[in-house]
């Protein structure tokens, strides 16, 4: 008998997960339901994928084995309320600065409860997914979801007090790296380039840099390094990059998506 999934949220995250988890076959082992306040979100994945979707939460009739919740910060309360009966199934939350003492809160003390931070890219199976697992999870079931995410990209477990960082440095890091790439296109456009060829020179380099810092694993300062020759076109660039600020701006985004993190909990 196939074990149950419900996923609860079908925005941009949820979709890319359900994506990415769609990527393997462990369609074979689980049945998958959708939920969305916006039926139609739940209802189009679904139809795309040849899952299920429901209208309503009440119409989960049995005790899914796990249960994503896929909201946002302040609508995890109320969701929680709205699946409390659910003693034994495995819930996983993906709402950033929601700590599991807040869930400990709205679901009991006995809920297994697993903290899930991916980013969007585990959408093409090249995403970040930090995990962190509280004693109510017993080993077996550890196991099992670490195999499942394995077709999100890079898995591991992770210190709950860690999670705010990550939060903001993958979490957050592929709208960073977006916002950046696209800096990059309309810059090729400024000097000359049509955008088309623009954005392929850029993707592509992004590609291959983090591939080459990925199998040499070695520090970002070294291929720069190498790339720098003296007097030559990249040191001038960087030079610029550096006048305007470019290092410490990007810092503080980061350390601005890691307050917020922090602040979400607050808030709740």
């Amino acid at each position: 008998m196939k074990q149950s999934i419900l996923v609860i949220g079908c925005g941009n995250m949820g979709s890319a997960l359900v994506r990415g988890l769609c990527l393997d076959k462990w369609q074979t082992k689980y049945d998958i339901c959708l939920y969305d306040m916006v039926l139609l979100k739940a209802e189009s994945l679904a139809h795309e994928l040849g899952l299920s979707s429901i209208a309503d939460l009440k119409e989960v009739q049995s005790e899914p084995y796990l249960i994503f919740l896929v909201v946002k910060p302040n609508q995890v309360k109320s969701v929680c309320q709205r699946i409390f009966h659910f003693k034994n199934s495995i819930i996983i939350s993906l709402a950033a600065g929601v700590n599991q003492a807040q869930l400990h809160e709205y679901l009991g003390q006995s809920q297994p409860i697993v903290r899930m931070m991916p980013n969007l890219a585990v959408e093409v199976g090249e995403g970040v997914v930090a995990l962190h697992f509280n004693s109510q999870v017993c080993e077996g079931d550890r196991e099992d979801l670490l195999f499942l995410f394995s077709s999100l990209g890079w898995v591991f477990e992770a210190e709950e007090k860690d999670f705010d960082q990550i939060t903001a440095l993958s979490g957050s890091g592929p709208g960073f790296i977006a916002v950046f790439l696209e800096a990059m296109m309309d810059a090729g456009v400024s000097i000359g380039l049509p955008w088309e060829k623009s954005l392929k020179l850029v993707i592509q380099t992004m590609l291959g840099t983090a591939s080459w810092l990925k199998k040499k694993n070695c520090h970002p300062g070294l291929l720069k390094n190498m790339v720098c020759s003296p007097g030559g076109t990249t040191i001038a660039g960087i030079k610029r990059l550096e006048l305007s600020g470019f290092r410490g701006m990007v810092m503080d985004g980061i350390e601005a998506a890691s307050k917020r993190a922090k602040n979400n909990r607050v808030e709740e």
